[in-house]
């Protein structure tokens, strides 16, 4: 499987994701992120959940690998 970058086309909704398996990975946090996205010409929306950091770095940069 190819990995592809997804362009971020809007951020509808972020919100902490504080479910119990992310007690597992303490003292990483978590983010739902609702967000459209397009790869290709292919635009999509889903809900997603990144690390935190990682998330803040995506944002910036505008685009996730996936």
């Amino acid at each position: 499987m190819n990995i592809l970058e997804n362009y971020i086309v809007e951020v509808h909704n972020e919100e902490p994701c504080d479910a119990d398996w992310t007690k597992k990975f303490h003292p990483k946090t978590f983010v739902k992120v609702d967000i459209t996205s397009d790869c290709h010409g292919s635009i999509k929306r889903s809900t997603d959940i990144f690390e935190t950091e990682e998330w803040k770095k995506i944002k910036k940069q505008g685009y996730f690998m996936a």
